[in-house]
């Protein structure tokens, strides 16, 4: 079965269809019929890059993966692993009837909270996560479960929700695989956590009330002797299985300097290989994931910060009429062995690309975004700069100034106003003028007028 699983997902190197997406994941269609959990994820722990996603954002009950953000509550409001805690026998009886995985905790028993932390996650003892929540708040549950979520709002955890601390089934409490992969890379920061999750099993040394006795952990990859969930570079995860949750787990693998994160929800739990058992789909996805990422991807660079991948028409330039894109950086990302810069297309995104520019344009200043292309798809996107500084051309802009005055609708509207007044002022000026050429005439008085009329009399 893990075959099947691993070979598909090589072929799949080859159409470039789980390629890394910063940011977010990119699942392969083809693949979802051959995965056995409705969410799955493969993520970079080094540069949070989505490697393989299935519903990454798809709200599912996290069973006791939701143990992962008790114990991070703990951590923190307990920074002394070894302080004693007594078991309360109500911790142990409000999970009466509910078909919980139980670690045989007695009532009165003291543990270290250390120990407690084994218990909770390397076993899955709910009295565990509900004896040590009512360490750190009491009888105030709710006040523990509300810097549970406190916590996933932190960590930027917005589409998850808890209401218990062990992950029994309930509608109001549920996770997303993106999440989930937040919050375990989280936790995994603390080196307490850390090395419980590693461990395959713990001897709990005698208490008050029990001898020394060995817990197992419920985590299978770590085994190997059960080689279809094996996985030789894990080094931790959690466990979770309900009837509402199906089988799940979240983990970290590690080697030659690459660390991923895998998480696996709400898969089957079935014979698939009709062999008579039936096998955890959660650990065989885990496995196949893993499997493919640490044999087929290395970290490559993909772009030159060097190289010119287009150009774009700049305005008012001196002595240039185009500007030269390039990389902001040397950029990195995860690619499939025998993949690098030479191998793949960087286009300027047309969506972000100006039809010109103005100059001056400063050396390294972003014009636009670019995607850069393998077999057609998407791999991932970065900034394009002006590879050279383009000054601007004194005698270009007067003229363009000169030529912008002259076409913007503003003196359009003042040319117009202005052989409007021209006219009015030449037409008043006539009028003038001829009123004026009406009163040029000679006024004849009485006097003149007698006299002339004597002298003609004579």
């Amino acid at each position: 079965m893990k075959n099947t699983v691993f070979s598909i997902l090589t072929a799949a190197a080859l159409i470039i269809s789980v390629f890394v997406l910063p940011a977010q994941g990119n699942y392969n269609g083809s693949l979802e019929k051959d995965f056995y959990s409705d969410c799955a994820l493969l993520v970079s722990a080094d540069r949070d890059e989505v490697v393989f996603s299935k519903n990454p954002d798809k709200q599912t009950k996290p069973a006791s993966l939701t143990k992962v953000v008790t114990a991070c509550v703990v951590l923190e409001e307990c920074p002394d692993i070894t302080a004693s805690v007594t078991v309360p026998q109500k911790c142990i009886d409000e999970l009466q009837g509910t078909g919980s995985s139980l670690g045989g905790l007695k009532g009165g028993e003291i543990l270290s909270v250390h120990d407690l932390l084994c218990c909770l996650l390397v076993q899955s003892a709910n009295e565990a996560a509900t004896t040590l929540a009512n360490f750190i708040t009491g009888d105030d549950r709710q006040a523990f479960i509300d810097k549970m979520n406190a916590l996933a709002e932190k960590l930027g955890c917005l589409d998850s929700h808890f209401t218990n601390v062990h992950g029994l089934d309930d509608d109001d409490q549920y996770v997303t695989a993106n999440d989930m992969a937040k919050i375990f890379k989280h936790a995994m920061e603390y080196s307490v956590f850390a090395d419980i999750v590693s461990k395959a099993s713990y001897d709990l040394p005698a208490t008050n009330l029990q001898a020394e006795r060995t817990i197992r952990t419920t985590n299978f990859t770590l085994l190997s002797g059960y080689k279809e969930y094996y996985c030789r570079y894990s080094i931790g995860g959690k466990t979770g299985t309900t009837s509402g949750a199906g089988s799940c787990l979240v983990s970290m693998a590690s080697n030659d300097g690459y660390n991923y994160i895998a998480v696996a929800l709400k898969a089957e739990k079935k014979d698939f290989d009709n062999d008579g058992v039936d096998e955890n789909g959660a650990f065989m996805d885990t496995q196949a994931m893993y499997d493919w990422a640490f044999e087929n991807l290395r970290l490559v660079s993909i772009a030159d910060s060097s190289a010119i991948v287009g150009e774009i028409p700049v305005k008012f330039g001196k002595g240039a009429d185009y500007v030269s894109l390039s990389p902001a950086d040397t950029a990195f990302a995860l690619m499939p062995k025998g993949i690098d810069a030479g191998s793949l297309l960087i286009k300027p995104d047309k969506k972000t690309e100006p039809e010109f520019v103005h100059a001056p344009v400063e050396k390294g200043e972003v014009l636009c975004q670019g995607d850069i292309y393998y077999a057609g798809e998407v791999v991932t996107r970065i900034d394009l700069v002006a590879s050279t500084e383009i000054r601007r051309s004194v005698l270009s802009s007067i003229g363009s100034a000169i030529a912008r005055i002259f076409d913007s609708p503003v003196f359009r509207l003042i040319f117009i106003a202005a052989a409007d007044l021209l006219i009015v002022l030449i037409f008043l000026g006539r009028r003038r003028a001829q009123r004026a050429e009406k009163r040029e005439y000679n006024v004849v008085g009485y006097n003149d007028f007698v006299g002339k009329g004597k002298k003609n009399k004579r």
